[in-house]
Parts: structure tokens; C-alpha cells; sequence
């Protein structure tokens, strides 16, 4: 009967692979509610049809489409380097000086890098209505004036469609493909914040220890009830393949499919209240610790409020079920997220928290805890300071894996668009499996990039 089980929920993640595939190439529209449209979208795309929403903040479950790394809806590029549907976003230079030092008696590891990234964007509207978005971030990284070894290329491709099927249902699918050949070069943000929705998405600031190739494609299938009443569904499949097969296998290989079921309900135009229900499969092999069929059930409450114009309160609070193969004993306990954003004339601070399954750039069968918080302040229009902090560890027994972070850097606006900029980061983490590096990072990066970006209020 559970052999059936298993083969069952592996099945349906095939055809739910073959399924968002087929359903991308079909084309798309844009899912931004129609009160953020008119706030913060070009005059062009302020006529595009805009699909219905709550009146009350948006759910547990993220129905929008976003610029790659970002946690800001995506309303199109505002790039002057722009051809039609195909723009440029950015380009950017970066001088790295990277100190790693591992644990135990292994020699240092220091090495100035040359880093070049940019952005490439393709945003098209299909009969009027039907939106694609596709980001392409390509980066090449040069040591010692060779592309090899730690400084290879890292690429990744971001796929977005939205299309309203009727005036109450709306499908989002979204791609993310990573292909990643060094460690993380650079330190990334921590925190990224949607201001107007008071919404945080939490990066990865942990090192993997070798080279992978990781995809997740998602759908997002939202009905609206009533005006005031959301019921979301969203499957999702991840999958991460370790490619330095010459070396040792550091990253361990295995499948993620989880599907989430969420209903919202709008109490005011400031708050929002539901139940979401989350079921996930994790299939690993021998290297990410312990290898077969974990399954993990989370149910909790969900709250949203909008306190005042500057305050939003969002946060998750229920159960966590874990089921592990081999007969190990199962683990019940507390799972839920929580954050807070506070914006200013000049800034933002946020906070947020989260415990159970954290979505990381590796694998693992623990339920983790994950603190961040971040902070900018912009002191001119021109010059801005950013700030961040990061605590992950997993619980349980081991194997499992720990880590900290601090960052600290400025950005200056010398001509319109271009930028100066110059940080510092730090990061400590310990490991028992070989997918993560154990030992110390200090890192300063120093670089100037072209970024089309609104003003700042100041």
C-alpha cells in the first residue's frame, strides 16, 4: 500500500513536470493587481489587462511574477536599452578578494576574482493580453586571467506566464534554472522586500561545496470564491544534479514535489486571515545524509496586517510532520513564518523568521530555523547604505548543518543609472555532509554597474 503511495506522488510529479513544460510555451499575462499597476507601472503598461484581486493583502501562497533574485512584482523593464520585447537590464563589474578558511588543519584559500554580469530580458504581451516573461542572468568570473576552476560560468534562466482563464481564475507558472559551476562568487542580498506589499523573500547565504545544476518550475492556480475569498492551489517540483562527477561528489542528487493548498479570506482592506496545507516528498540519494522517501506535512494558520502605511505584519503558525524511511522514527513539531516590514522616507527595516522546510540551495531531510534581517538607508538620493544578517541551523540529530552571516556595504549614484559600490560580508558555517563548506568566509567586493532604477523618495 505505501510502495503504491510512493509511486503514485512520483507519477503525478511527471505529468505535472510534462504538464507546466507544455502550459510555458503557451504564453502569458501579467498578474500585478490592478491598485499596483497604476502606482508603479510604466504609462504602456498601465493598459495591459490586469487580473482581479482581494481586497486585502495577498495570501500565504506568492501568485505573482517577479525580476529574477527580487522579491518585487514584476511590471516590465524600464531600461533604455530596449528593442522591442528584448532589453538589458544592467551590466556590472565587481573586483573580489575571497578568504575562506576551512575547519580543521587545511591551508587557506584566498583569490581575487574579476566578476562580469549582466541581464537579459524578454517581455512580450501575445494577442494583447497574454504575457512571457524570460531572464536570462549569464555571469563570467576571471582568475588570473583564466576562466577556470572557481571561476567559471554561472547562469541562471528565469521563466515566468500568468493567463486568466475567466474573470475568476488566474495560472501562473513559473521556471527557475540554475546552472552553477563555482561556489557563490559574491555575497547576495539577504532580505529582499516588496515595500508596497510588505512582503519578504529569503535568500540563500549557505555554500555549497561543489558544482550543480538545480531547476524548479511551480504553478500557481488561484479562484476567486468571492471578492474576499481566495482559494490557491500550487504545485511545485524541484530537482538538484551534482557535475563535478570528476571530483568528488560533493552535492547530493534528489527530487523535491510538494504541492500547497491555501484559503484566504479578507477581514478589511487591511487584513487578511486563512489556513494553508503543505505536503511534500524529498527523494535523496546516499550523500545528502539519508537517502530514500521522506515525506513532510505542514498545516497552519495564516495573518496579514497592514498595520498603518508604513507597518505590515504577516506570519504562519501550525504543525510540521515529518515521516522518514527505514523505520527511523518520525518527528512532530512546531512550524510557521514570520515578518515584519517597517518602511520609511529614507529606508526600510525588516525582519523575518521561519522554522520547518526551508527552501535552500541543497538538500536536506531536517526541519531548519531561519532568521534574517536587513536594513537600507539612504542618506542622499544618491547614496544609499545596506545592511544584513543571517542564522540558519537545522535540529535534530546529525548529520546536519549550521551557518551565520553579516554584510555590511555602500552605493553611490555618481551619473544616472551608474553605480559605485563596496561591501563587506562575513560568513561562518559548519557542515557534517560534503555538500557545504565548513570554515570561515570574509569577503570585499568593490564594483560599478548600469541599473535603470526608479528614484528614491527622499
Amino acid at each position: 500500500m505505501q510502495q503504491n503511495t510512493k509511486n503514485r506522488v512520483l507519477r503525478l510529479g511527471l505529468l505535472l513536470s510534462a504538464s507546466l513544460a507544455f502550459s510555458a510555451a503557451a504564453g502569458a499575462q501579467d498578474t500585478t493587481p490592478p491598485q499596483e499597476t497604476k502606482e508603479t507601472a510604466p504609462p504602456e503598461e498601465a493598459s495591459k489587462p490586469a487580473v482581479a484581486a482581494t481586497i486585502a493583502p495577498a495570501g500565504p501562497v506568492d501568485t505573482a511574477l517577479h525580476p529574477a533574485g527580487k522579491a518585487v512584482p514584476w511590471f516590465g523593464s524600464t531600461s533604455p536599452l530596449q528593442w522591442g520585447p528584448l532589453s538589458i537590464g544592467n551590466f556590472t563589474y565587481q573586483h573580489v578578494n575571497d578568504r575562506f578558511a576551512p575547519t580543521g588543519n587545511q591551508p587557506e584559500a584566498n583569490i581575487d576574482l574579476s566578476i562580469f554580469r549582466t541581464s537579459v530580458v524578454f517581455d512580450h504581451f501575445f494577442y494583447g493580453k497574454q504575457r512571457v516573461v524570460l531572464q536570462w542572468e549569464p555571469q563570467l568570473a576571471i582568475l588570473n586571467g583564466k576562466i577556470a576552476g572557481n571561476a567559471g560560468f554561472d547562469n541562471d534562466l528565469v521563466l515566468g506566464t500568468t493567463f486568466q482563464t475567466s474573470p475568476r481564475l488566474t495560472v501562473t507558472l513559473k521556471d527557475a534554472f540554475a546552472d552553477v559551476h563555482s561556489r557563490q562568487l559574491y555575497p547576495p542580498g539577504f532580505l529582499a522586500v516588496d515595500q508596497q506589499a510588505g512582503n519578504l523573500i529569503q535568500n540563500n547565504f549557505l555554500q555549497n561545496a561543489g558544482s550543480y545544476t538545480s531547476n524548479e518550475v511551480a504553478a500557481v492556480i488561484s479562484y476567486l470564491i468571492s471578492p474576499k475569498t481566495t482559494l490557491t492551489d500550487s504545485p511545485d517540483y524541484k530537482y538538484i544534479h551534482a557535475t563535478n562527477d570528476q571530483q568528488v561528489l560533493f552535492l547530493a542528487n534528489g527530487h523535491q514535489i510538494a504541492n500547497t493548498v491555501a484559503l484566504t479570506h479578507a477581514l478589511t482592506e487591511r487584513q487578511s486571515l486563512g489556513v494553508v496545507y503543505t505536503v511534500e516528498l524529498l527523494r535523496q540519494n546516499d550523500a545528502a545524509g539519508l537517502p530514500g522517501s521522506s515525506y513532510f506535512h505542514t498545516a497552519a494558520l495564516y495573518y496579514a496586517n497592514r498595520i498603518s502605511e508604513t507597518w505590515w505584519v504577516r506570519g504562519e503558525f501550525g504543525v510540521n510532520l515529518a515521516r522518514y524511511p527505514r523505520n527511523i522514527p518520525p518527528t512532530n513539531t512546531f512550524a510557521g513564518t514570520f515578518s515584519i516590514v517597517k518602511t520609511f522616507t529614507a529606508g526600510t527595516v525588516s525582519l523575518g523568521y521561519t522554522r520547518g522546510r526551508v527552501n535552500d540551495n541543497f538538500l536536506t531531510d531536517h526541519i531548519g530555523d531561519l532568521v534574517q534581517a536587513a536594513s537600507t538607508v539612504h542618506f542622499t538620493k544618491r547614496l544609499a547604505w545596506n545592511t544584513g544578517l543571517g542564522y540558519y541551523r537545522e535540529t535534530g540529530s546529525d548529520p546536519r548543518n549550521v551557518g551565520n552571516t553579516a554584510a555590511t556595504g555602500l552605493e553611490f549614484e555618481v551619473l544616472r543609472y551608474v553605480f559605485v559600490e563596496g561591501s563587506y560580508a562575513h560568513l561562518f558555517q559548519k557542515s557534517n555532509t560534503l555538500q557545504l563548506l565548513s570554515g570561515t568566509r570574509n569577503t570585499v567586493l568593490v564594483g560599478i554597474k548600469w541599473e535603470p532604477r526608479p528614484p528614491v523618495a527622499h
